[in-house]
């Protein structure tokens, strides 16, 4: 009976790590590996990404979403915007919690300063990138070593210039749960451990 409530104990402390993982997912799109002229290929692990999906909230949970810029391989001032906040070619990083739906689209555009029309991407709108700008999309992937829920990979160039190596600006994102439930599933985990090892004694 012990080992049962040990157990079950175990099990919630568990379960309210699990409630952090795959916050986001990709819908769409195929996946490719990540192509020798891509300047940021040797950072990433694993070397793979998807092109022409769109990324979407995996639950119906407020999440608290940071974004950061890794990086960019491109002459021209490129944007991200999300939410109403910007990053550039230049740096950045902003977060903010929001509340989403199961498959809701997370909000977010590319736009490049080039002569390139159109000059913009929305995630909901994305595209294989053949003739247009697109995107590429990375789950759970390290960036120089550092671990990610999504890594955002932009190609400001589409067919024109027929690069499609998506490293023009790349945008880390990381996710988490906000609310409090989290927290009081890991309080109740360790409760249960506590009030086993007092009963076992």
């Amino acid at each position: 009976m012990k080992l049962i409530k040990i157990a079950a104990a175990a099990l919630i402390t568990l379960s309210s790590f699990a409630a952090q993982a795959g916050l986001m997912y990709i819908d769409g799109g195929a996946n490719f590996p990540v192509p020798t002229n891509n300047y940021f290929k040797n950072v990433l692990n694993p070397q793979t990404y998807n092109i022409g999906g769109n990324l979407k909230a995996n639950q119906t949970e407020s999440l608290f979403l940071s974004f950061e810029f890794l990086g960019k391989e491109a002459g021209w001032t490129n944007t991200f915007t999300s939410e109403g906040n910007t990053i550039t070619t230049s740096g950045g990083s902003f977060s903010y919690s929001k509340a989403y739906t199961l498959g809701e689209l997370i909000q977010f555009t590319f736009k490049t300063g080039g002569a390139v029309v159109p000059n913009t991407v929305a995630n909901g709108n994305n595209n294989d990138g053949e003739q247009l700008v697109s995107f590429a999309i990375a789950l759970d992937t390290e960036f120089n070593g550092v671990m990610y829920d999504a890594i955002l990979f932009f190609d400001d160039t589409g067919g024109y210039k027929d690069d499609d190596n998506h490293d023009d600006l790349v945008i880390g994102i990381k996710a988490s749960v906000p609310e409090s439930s989290t927290f009081v599933l890991m309080l109740m985990g360790l409760a249960g451990l506590f009030a086993a090892r007092r009963l076992k004694a």
